[in-house]
């Protein structure tokens, strides 16, 4: 029992540790849409409309990004629960270090959130000061954060690994007793039997009080063997339970891998190819000596429009950023709607109205989606997909229906790697378990298939 108690306190630091990493990760996402958020309230003549909605969008963004920073340099988090952030020396130097930088930031972006409401003399230098100053340090916070991040994730890791250590300890403490058990108790109980047994041959007098020695001893089989099963049981829950926390561990890993990706196509190589169209509509005022070269520089313009759609796609297939700014309704639509007009077929879409969820009920539902999409147009050849998306009594539902080929259910397993996409069902499935839900699918052979899911919301 007490091992068991010890297994479970190390799970909830190895949980802890889980959380740590993806806030820490989630740093370098605030910083970045600080960064832009900065530049959209400084340019008001381009995005001016909008520049009520920024002027909030900055207050609560560094508002967070400063709690989570301190929190993590202190030593504890305060989110859904008090987070313990076990710092070693090594991070608390990586964080003296980034603390003049974020100060820099952190300062400054304040400034700008001041300034853009009050009216002033010298109101766009301020501005274009203080935007250039979070642009300087931006990529130095960037490149520190993800060493911290790293760093964060060694720790864990190694905690990991002493967790492991102990657990093979108590197995073979376990593994001891029950050797000692069967030398110790059960070898002198048989033997015991096999007296008895002898007594009974040689006198019948004897026979009443050996066999209540026998009940007596069949009891206590009877109860030990009740033990071990039940000792059985609890390691298979346990074992069970530790799979389900790696699953989870290694989704959310994905989730910021992507986000990562994401994030560095948007603002990287995205932000390049705007410069190279911006230069090349620069072009435009200059007079080309021959018309080929005028084509050559229309074909030139068409293909950076075209590689810059294909750069936003893949960034949004990643990690769109409507998930988590709106929600999962508009990130499903506009998911729709790409693959419907890249595969060239209608997909309907209902379920525009639904209230924003959970993040992680987000993110699980829109990777479910994706991938039964995916499932539908290049495995079902189907012609006609329904996506639907409803919340009703504390759970919300997506159905994912399609007028493919179908298959059999009963196959799945057979079949998967040849027909369903490898591991596309498992994976669908391992999410809609990790969220505590209900996963089902409805198909026969010519008849299509069905896909539902049903979440719980608290």
């Amino acid at each position: 029992m007490s091992g068991q108690l010890l297994i479970q306190l190390f799970l909830n630091e190895l949980l802890d540790d889980a959380h740590v990493v993806n806030i820490a990760g989630r740093q370098r996402m605030l910083s970045q849409k600080l960064s832009k958020t900065a530049v959209l309230l400084c340019r008001p003549e381009v995005f001016q409309a909008d520049a009520e909605y920024y002027s909030q969008d900055i207050i609560d963004i560094t508002n967070l990004w400063s709690k989570s920073h301190y929190g993590l340099k202190n030593g504890s988090l305060t989110a859904e629960k008090t987070i313990s952030v076990k710092n070693s020396p090594k991070i608390d130097s990586m964080f003296q270090r980034l603390d003049p930088i974020f100060g820099v930031m952190y300062s400054n972006a304040r400034l700008i959130s001041q300034t853009i409401q009050a009216p002033s003399k010298n109101k766009n230098e301020v501005l274009q000061k203080a935007l250039n100053h979070i642009l300087i340090n931006e990529r130095t916070y960037l490149k520190m954060m993800n060493d911290i991040v790293f760093e964060y994730d060694l720790e864990a890791q190694s905690r990991v690994d002493r967790t492991k250590r102990i657990e093979l300890i108590l197995f073979i403490l376990l593994f001891t007793v029950l050797l000692l058990e069967g030398v110790l108790i059960f070898r002198p109980i048989a033997n015991y039997i096999r007296v008895v047994i002898r007594k009974l041959t040689d006198s019948e007098s004897q026979l009443q009080q050996i066999n209540e020695t026998l009940v007596k001893t069949n009891d206590s089989l009877v109860q030990t063997r009740k033990e071990l099963v039940a000792a059985t049981e609890e390691k298979y829950k346990f074992q069970l339970a530790e799979e389900k926390v790696r699953s989870s561990s290694l989704l959310e890993g994905q989730e910021v891998e992507r986000k990562r990706l994401a994030r560095e196509l948007h603002d990287g190589i995205g932000q390049m190819l705007t410069g190279l169209r911006l230069h090349s509509e620069h072009l435009k005022s200059f007079s080309f000596s021959s018309e080929k070269q005028n084509r050559s520089f229309e074909d030139l313009q068409i293909l950076i429009g075209e590689t810059i759609e294909a750069t936003r796609m893949v960034s949004f297939n990643l990690a769109p950023a409507v998930l988590s700014d709106f929600g999962i309704a508009p990130a499903v639509r506009i998911l729709t709607e790409q693959v419907s007009k890249i595969a060239g077929l209608p997909i309907e879409f209902s379920g525009s109205k639904l209230n924003r969820l959970p993040e992680k009920i987000e993110i699980g539902l829109y990777r479910i989606t994706q991938e039964a999409i995916h499932n539908a147009v290049k495995y079902a050849e189907a012609s006609k997909i329904k996506v639907q998306l409803s919340a009703k009594n504390g759970f919300v539902t997506l159905e994912i229906a399609d007028n493919g080929k179908g298959f059999d259910p009963s196959k799945i397993k057979l079949s998967a790697e040849k027909r369903l996409g490898g591991s596309g069902i498992k994976n669908m499935q391992t999410r809609t378990e990790l969220l505590n839900g209900k996963f089902k699918i409805e198909s026969r052979a010519g008849k299509g298939t069905k896909l539902i899911v049903e979440l719980p919301l608290d």
